[in-house]
């Protein structure tokens, strides 16, 4: 079997990137309430909540796997979103550019909602 990650085009990478960076960005805004606490989303959270490893959503944040579509609606049915929002956000041509810098999280500050 080939290996699907050599086999994907440009922008299919680039569309795997932004996702990864809009579950990033998502998640560190979004909280949950325990104890009478907000508290915001780990990766372990979030990996817990798809069953799967905080290695894994690491991976899905990074854009090195693509997120299955299954747990693509898991993440909006978690975090309130409609998932056609996601799709025209990772699939516009001006989003190409929210990808995070070699630096590290240095975009955080960016609005990654397209303008209306």
């Amino acid at each position: 079997m080939a290996n699907l990650k050599n086999s994907l085009s440009q922008r299919d990478m680039a569309v795997n990137k932004n996702l990864g960076v809009w579950l990033r960005k998502t998640r560190k805004q979004a909280y949950y309430e325990i104890d009478g606490k907000k508290k915001p989303y780990t990766q372990s959270d979030v990996a817990k909540r798809l069953g799967v490893t905080f290695q894994q959503i690491q991976k899905y944040e990074k854009g090195d796997n693509t997120i299955p579509i299954f747990r693509w609606f898991a993440l909006c049915d978690m975090f309130n979103v409609q998932p056609n929002t996601v799709k025209e956000l990772v699939t516009s041509e001006e989003v190409i550019n929210i990808t995070e810098t070699t630096t590290g999280d240095s975009n955080d500050n960016n609005d990654v909602y397209p303008k209306e």
